[in-house]
This record gives structure tokens, C-alpha cells and sequence, in this order.
């Protein structure tokens, strides 16, 4: 049954089965009722429709509007809903689920040849032995969610696995070996044989009283050991044999968590991107397009307009949604580039890397910069992506799906027919190409980005977001933006933490925007001081309601010089709204 999920708001973590239909609004006979000022008594409703198949979202007529995956619904608009829209009413952002597997009983008449069982899971679970013993180890380092939780994990695990005395979990490198966990004692001393012996040549070390595995994922050589102590009784092969499963288990545990780790620090935020201007709600058109389609896309245009953003958009918007979502930037070094794409076999001291490409299995790869990408990277890529394959942790290749998409400065074609890119690859990334237009050229999109940046930064301190006035956001509006939505960013997350719940004037800008464009500023000291008095007392007269007295109170004058001052910079009076 399909069925929305609240992930904000006073109901966050609710799911509602939609059966017939559901109410969403502030009135508690409403469905879903949800106290939110933000909410009209009637706001939205989502209905069945039996004959088509389909969930469909209407707005209600609310006051604040109802947005389906960034865009507002017009006025008893109907949007047929798709797996893993959003859609946001007041503060509540819900999700959209498709309807389930169902799972159905046998036809009525057909017997089977034997009636099913019914055992508590916890009675089949291991208790004792060696399977036990891995059921805890795997389920302990399954929830590790860092490296130093893995090693210090699998070092308590060892010690109750083997009723040892004291166990650790030690990592090799150029200066030798690290304790990195101990459990059972503060401190451990390993006999330099039996480290030899796992390090070297890869096999368990063991005394009457020590027992030394290596640490090692599939596709590596060791990176670590796995020492351990018991004084009253020596250990069995059995248990020698659990040794080796556990250094092998942590080992791939341990990589996992690197790997994730190195993934989701160069990740992209999910955020849908803003703009209501019309050459970027043709974007986002051509943007839900492309996300249908299995093809690759490559995103150009200026340096921090977006493209990232757009990419992951793409990628949520996609069938692949639920999929891995893999970025590598490849303005690294070259090295650095061949790691993150191909992946890396283990070495002391270096935990084997996933190759980028296999961990995007089944989902998208985001190539950031990809006209950045060196030569002899492109080319192996190009072969591997007209294969379908990736390099496996064991060694050799795999099959994989991978869907494409990539952010470049200017099309890859153009690129490629002026030799600054690779032909193969070139080919490789043919399929959609969505221009993204610089700041400059969608500039009604301004205040909308500014107001939601602003708020974001002002909400991180628990305070509201500054007003802007009229001279600083006329300012703000003309502004060219040279660094795009990048630099609005910035500029706005400033006003946001700095001015949080108050006034923003001109004096309040930075001096760039202060000076109206670039290149075009005044230059002279002069100049520049006469450019911010006109823009104070254009600000103040504004402030004022347009009374000359208040006015000069505020600028700290007298009156006579306000109005010398007006003559002077021929600024005209215009009264505003009286309060």
C-alpha cells in the first residue's frame, strides 16, 4: 500500500498508509493534523485514484502553499505522486513510498506437504560456540559507525570470544606498529615473531599462551594484527581458526568504515534547488527528464552555479534513488584520482579502497570537474565504462551498472574537438547536456536564495532572520554575482549569523556590493565616501517614512544639512507607508 512518511514536523518519523485519501492541515479533524502556524485548517490532501493506480497531491487553497519537490502547487493543482517525491507543508517535509511487495496467502484447496513451523527468533539465534561467538562480533562491528569504534569493538569481542585475558587490535605503518584498542589490560606487549609472521607472510602466529592474527580485507594484504592472551589454558586450533575469522571479519569492517567515511566527506547536501525564475524552472524540466533516462549527464556552466546540486537533485529524482550516490572530485592529483576511481589493494599501513565505480553499483557517480580529469585516468575510465565493469577488492573486474553524471566548465564536445579532453570518454558521457546559467542571468531568483540561506544561517542559532531594506536589497538584486549562487552563499549566511533578527542596510553590506558592480566602482577615497553618504541618507529617508526630521536623527545631522545633502546628491523624497 503506498504511503507517506513524515521526516519533519511534529509527526517527524510517522508513516500514513494511504488508503482512500489523507488530510493534511491544522484542523484536528483533519487526517494528519499538525499544529503549525505555517498550516492552514484545510491545507492539502492526498487521494487514490482506484482506476489510474495512482496517488495524487492537491493544495486545499492553504495561505503558505504546498510544495511538491521544491515547486509550489497552484491553486487546486492535482500532481500525481512518484516514488521518493517530496513534499513539504509548513514545517513538515514528507517523502512519497511506493506500494510495497505484497505478500499473499496460498489458494484456497492447495495443501503442502507439511503444516509451517513457527520458532521465536531468539531460540534459533547461536548462544554458544563459535557461531555464537561470530553472530556478536558481526552484529558489534555491523554498528561500528568509526574506525576507532571497529578496532576497540573487535578487540572486546575477541576477549569474550576466546575467554581471553587480554586482547588488541594494533595497526601497522611506517613507524611500526600502533595500539589502537586494548581490552582486558591497559597496555599490551606483542612478541616481534608472531607480528612477522601475520605481517609478513600473512599467517596466524602462536605460542602456549598468544595467539596473532593479521587484520586483512579481501583484495589487500595485511594492515594490522589481532593479538590476543590467555594464561591458564593454551589455546585450541579451533579457537586458533575463530582468531583468524575475527582479524578477517574486523579487517573488512574496518574498510567499510573507512571507505563510507571518505564517501560522505566529499558528499553533497540533499537540498532541491531554489529559483523560480523561468530559464531555471526549464532546467529543473529538463533535469526530471534526464532523471528517467539510464543515459549519462553532463551539467556545464560557470564556476558555482550549482552543478553539484543539480547532480544530486538528478540522482533523487531517478529510479536509481534509493541507490548508492558516489561523488570523486577530480581536480585531485593524479594519484589521489587513480585511488578514488579504481580503487587501491591493501599495503602495510593502507586498508584496501573500494573502487569509486563499484561502490556506484546500482547507483550514480557524480565525476565533479570532470574536464579536470587526467589523460591517463580518462582513458582507463572510458574502457571501463564501455565495458560495465570494475575492479573487484579481489582482484580482476566485476559487471556493474553505473549511471553517469558529470560537472564540467563547458560541454565535453567542445572540449574534445579542441584536443583539452579525452575523445573516448567524451563519447562515453554522450546523453543529456544541461546547461546551468550563471547567477547574473536569473536574477529573480536572488531573494529567493538570499532569504533561504540567510534564514538556514540565522535557525542554526535559534534566532530569525534579518530584514533586508529596500536600498540593500535593491543593491543586493543588482549585484552581478560574479562567484554565482557560491558567493550569494557566503554573503548571505554572513547577514544571517551577524545580523540575526535585525536590521540589514547598506551600511551592512559587504564594500563590494556596497560599490553597485565590479570594475565599475568608484575608486578614489572621495568618491567612495560620497557613494556610501547618498546610500546612508537614501537609507535613513526610506527608514524614516520619508520625515526630513526623524531622518536627520537617525543620520545624527541637522536638519539644514539633510537638505543640503539631498541637493547635493539629487536624491528625490519618497514617502513610504505610515506607521
Amino acid at each position: 500500500m503506498p504511503a507517506l512518511l513524515l521526516l519533519t514536523g511534529p509527526f517527524a518519523g510517522r508513516r500514513y498508509d494511504v488508503v482512500s485519501q489523507l488530510t493534511l492541515g491544522r484542523s484536528p479533524s483533519c487526517d494528519i493534523p499538525l499544529e503549525d502556524d505555517q498550516v492552514s485548517r484545510r491545507h492539502a490532501q492526498l487521494f487514490l485514484d482506484p482506476v489510474a493506480g495512482q496517488v495524487r497531491l492537491r493544495d486545499l487553497g492553504s495561505t503558505n502553499g504546498t510544495l511538491l519537490n521544491g515547486q509550489r502547487l497552484a491553486l487546486q493543482e492535482e500532481a500525481v505522486l512518484r516514488p521518493g517525491d517530496r513534499m513539504r507543508v509548513g514545517a513538515t517535509i514528507a517523502v512519497f513510498e511506493p506500494p510495497p511487495v505484497s505478500i499473499v496467502d496460498e489458494p484456497s484447496g492447495v495443501s503442502s506437504a507439511s503444516e509451517p513451523g513457527h520458532v521465536p527468533i531468539e531460540e534459533v539465534l547461536p548462544h554458544v560456540g563459535a557461531a555464537a561467538a561470530m553472530y556478536s562480533a558481526g552484529t558489534a562491528l555491523l554498528g561500528a559507525t568509526s574506525e576507532a569504534m571497529v578496532l576497540r569493538r573487535l578487540a572486546e569481542e575477541t576477549v569474550h570470544a576466546l575467554n581471553a585475558d587480554r586482547s588488541a587490535a594494533l595497526l601497522s605503518g611506517p613507524e611500526g606498529l600502533r595500539t589502537a584498542a586494548v581490552s582486558g589490560a591497559a597496555s599490551v606487549e606483542v612478541p616481534r615473531a608472531l607480528v612477522q609472521a601475520a605481517l609478513e607472510r600473512k599467517e596466524l602466529g602462536r605460542t602456549d599462551t598468544a595467539l596473532c592474527s593479521p587484520l586483512v580485507a579481501s583484495g589487500g594484504l595485511p594492515f594490522g594484527v589481532l593479538y590476543v592472551e590467555r594464561e591458564e589454558s593454551p589455546f585450541t586450533e579451533g579457537e586458533g581458526q575463530l582468531l583468524a575469522s575475527l582479524g578477517r571479519l574486523g579487517g573488512e569492517a574496518y574498510t567499510a568504515v573507512r571507505s563510507r567515511g571518505e564517501a560522505e566527506a566529499t558528499d553533497v547536501p540533499w537540498v532541491t534547488p531554489l529559483g523560480t525564475s523561468r530559464g531555471f524552472r526549464g532546467l529543473l524540466e529538463e533535469a526530471r527528464r534526464a532523471a528517467s533516462s539510464v543515459a549519462p549527464v553532463v551539467l556545464h556552466g560557470e564556476p558555482g552555479t550549482g552543478k553539484a546540486l543539480l547532480a544530486r537533485f538528478l540522482h533523487g529524482r531517478s529510479p536509481r534513488a534509493l541507490g548508492p550516490w558516489v561523488m570523486v572530485e577530480c581536480r585531485q592529483p593524479l594519484e589521489a584520482v587513480e585511488v578514488a576511481l579504481f580503487g587501491r589493494a591493501g599495503a602495510a599501513g593502507q586498508p584496501p579502497v573500494t573502487s569509486a565505480v563499484l561502490r556506484a553499483d546500482a547507483g550514480t557517480l557524480l565525476l565533479r570537474h570532470v574536464e579536470a580529469l587526467p589523460r591517463a585516468a580518462a582513458e582507463r575510465l572510458a574502457r571501463m565504462l564501455a565495458r560495465r565493469a570494475a575492479p573487484a577488492r579481489q582482484g580482476g573486474e566485476e559487471p556493474v551498472d553505473v549511471r553517469v553524471v558529470a560537472t564540467c566548465a563547458a560541454p565535453v564536445s567542445r572540449l574534445a574537438s579542441r584536443s583539452e579532453f579525452d575523445a573516448a570518454l567524451a563519447r562515453g558521457l554522450t546523453g543529456f547536456e544541461l546547461e546551468v546559467p550563471p547567477l547574473r542571468e536569473r536574477r529573480g531568483d536572488v531573494p529567493v536564495l538570499l532569504e533561504f540561506f540567510a534564514l538556514r544561517a540565522a535557525r542554526q542559532s535559534g534566532r530569525e532572520a534579518p530584514v533586508l531594506g529596500p536600498e540593500a536589497r535593491r543593491l543586493l538584486a543588482d549585484y552581478p554575482w560574479p562567484q554565482n549562487v557560491r558567493e550569494l552563499e557566503l554573503v548571505a549566511e554572513r547577514l544571517g549569523r551577524v545580523y540575526a533578527a535585525g536590521q540589514v542596510g547598506i551600511a551592512q553590506l559587504p564594500p563590494e556590493i556596497r560599490e553597485g558592480s565590479v570594475g565599475h566602482a568608484p575608486r578614489t577615497l572621495p568618491e567612495q565616501v560620497a557613494r556610501l553618504e547618498r546610500d546612508l541618507i537614501a537609507e535613513a529617508l526610506r527608514e524614516s517614512g520619508g520625515k526630513k526630521v526623524r531622518a536627520a536623527e537617525l543620520l545624527g545631522i541637522s536638519r539644514p544639512t539633510l537638505d543640503r545633502k539631498m541637493v547635493e546628491y539629487e536624491l528625490t523624497l519618497e514617502r513610504g507607508p505610515r506607521g
